[in-house]
């Protein structure tokens, strides 16, 4: 199984509100969801094999978001899980870093080709619109998890995020053990 690491960002506005982008995805994001293919989910991607965690977060936010930063440095989740086709499989060794930005103005000007496709829109969420939404979102159980994130409460250590089963509960798993 081929592994890739991916860096994902936890972006949230002067408003204590998190960015996510609505992906329209060709399969369901997870085998425990098999009708979660059209999600909201936090920007980010693969790490590029000359790149670390930090940096691919920086490349990524700028690539997705058009939000520059000069640095990324706060890991405060991480997370492992499996993606499938029909003839092959990945397994997504996620991390997650909190970025604090002034602004609340995002650009799409700087997707890929393909994420074009993906990435239909965006949303500045505020916690209460999170735990009142019937939409879905990634990772699963993010309302809960966002929460102290955004009055700034940053774990000391990055905590492993749950594994995804099928009978997870969606949007109210909380973290589990640190790294």
């Amino acid at each position: 199984m081929r592994v890739r690491p991916t860096a994902r960002l936890l972006v949230i506005d002067d408003q204590q509100r998190l960015l996510l982008i609505r992906v329209h995805d060709t399969r369901p994001v997870h085998e425990a969801f098999p009708d979660m293919a059209i999600y909201w989910n936090t920007p980010g991607g693969g790490v590029e094999p000359d790149e670390t965690y930090e940096q691919a977060a920086q490349r990524e936010l700028w690539e997705e978001t058009g939000i520059a930063i000069d640095t990324v440095a706060t890991c405060v989740w991480f997370h492992e899980r499996i993606l499938h086709g029909d003839t092959w499989r990945v397994l997504l060794q996620e991390r997650f870093f909190v970025v604090f930005v002034p602004t609340s103005v995002v650009s799409l000007a700087n997707l890929l080709p393909y994420e074009q496709d993906l990435h239909q829109a965006y949303h500045w969420w505020s916690h209460q619109e999170l735990v009142q939404s019937s939409e879905q979102f990634m990772p699963v159980g993010i309302a809960e998890l966002i929460k102290p994130l955004l009055t700034g409460a940053i774990p000391p250590e990055p905590i492993q995020l749950p594994a995804y089963t099928s009978s997870h509960p969606r949007n109210r798993q909380s973290p589990n053990t640190p790294l």
